[in-house]
């Protein structure tokens, strides 16, 4: 008994500190059509930027509801630095595990996911950076989408 109280007590341990906030360095959100996220209507988002210094991490994130009918994600993404310089790729993300389950927070209907897509990215100018994202599904409307966004974390 006492090694199962020591086990949930080190994940939650460890849980607070995965959650903190201190490395947030930006994070913009765009919210999507109730009626479904149509594949010509790119969400757009963008973040300022001063930290030329320290790596950061760059994650996409996804609000979706319950009725979601897929467990993966097909995402576009083009980012546009403050000189005009941009970068485009595709993305696929996994929204569920191997028993079906949603892997990112659930929130009552809603299932919040930071989706990772660049690791230590350091940003060579300060400025406005902004993010487009569209889905690449293989439905023209696709369901369940309440938001898209970008979040920018410092990294060690």
């Amino acid at each position: 008994m006492k090694k199962i109280i020591h086990i949930t007590v080190l994940l939650v341990v460890g849980y607070a500190g995965v959650s903190c906030d201190g490395s947030l360095v930006a994070d913009a959100q765009h919210l999507i059509d109730p009626a479904g996220w149509h594949r010509d209507s790119v969400a757009t988002v963008a973040v300022q930027l001063s930290d030329t210094v320290h790596y950061c991490d760059i994650l996409l994130t996804l609000r979706h509801d319950d009725d979601y009918p897929y467990n993966n994600l097909i995402l576009s993404v083009t980012a546009t630095t403050p000189d005009g310089i941009t970068a485009c790729d595709t993305v696929e993300y996994r929204l569920t595990d191997e028993l079906d389950r949603w892997t990112g927070k659930k929130g009552g209907r809603w299932v919040d996911s930071r989706l990772g897509f660049r690791q230590r990215v350091r940003f060579a100018r300060p400025g406005l950076y902004a993010f487009a994202i569209a889905h690449l599904m293989r439905h023209e409307t696709l369901p369940g989408a309440g938001a898209v966004g970008v979040r920018i974390e410092q990294t060690e």
